[in-house]
């Protein structure tokens, strides 16, 4: 192995994002897909835009922006297992991936961003008690 091939791998591997930071870079190219398809422009939008970009790696930014130049959103969130971008399954690994924050993946349809959402912890109620049902069936008058 050459020096020079080393170094190349080493660039590589620093271009990469690592999986701790893989779930903030996904929160900030959702943020910065919000803030870019907005309607309405607040006055610090552009400066909030620009750190935004500068925060995200330059090839993922790329792939990113060729997906808004065709009109589509770059990112789509993952809600019961579906890519809300093109609305097909998406494989129960990926989803585990994304939960476990270990890589940034894209869809395999659309090629859109997957974005898992922290989804908040849904607090079950006691179901109601149904009334109890009476032990026989009642004879109707006409059926005699």
């Amino acid at each position: 192995m050459t020096d020079e091939s080393t170094a190349e791998q080493l660039i590589n591997m620093q271009d990469q994002p690592k999986p701790q930071d893989v779930t903030k870079l996904m929160e900030r190219m959702f943020e910065l897909q919000t803030l870019e398809f907005e309607e309405t422009i607040e006055p610090n939008t552009e400066k909030r835009i620009a750190s935004l970009r500068a925060k995200i790696p330059a090839p993922v930014l790329a792939h990113y922006d060729r997906l808004c130049a065709r009109g589509k959103k770059g990112v789509a969130v993952v809600h019961h297992q579906t890519c809300t971008g093109c609305h097909m399954r998406v494989p129960l690994g990926v989803v585990l991936e994304l939960q476990h924050g270990e890589d940034v993946r894209c869809c395999d349809n659309c090629g859109r961003y997957l974005y898992l959402r922290e989804e908040p912890v849904e607090v079950s109620l006691p179901a109601p008690e149904k009334p109890a049902v009476k032990a026989g069936r009642k004879q109707l008058a006409h059926a005699r």
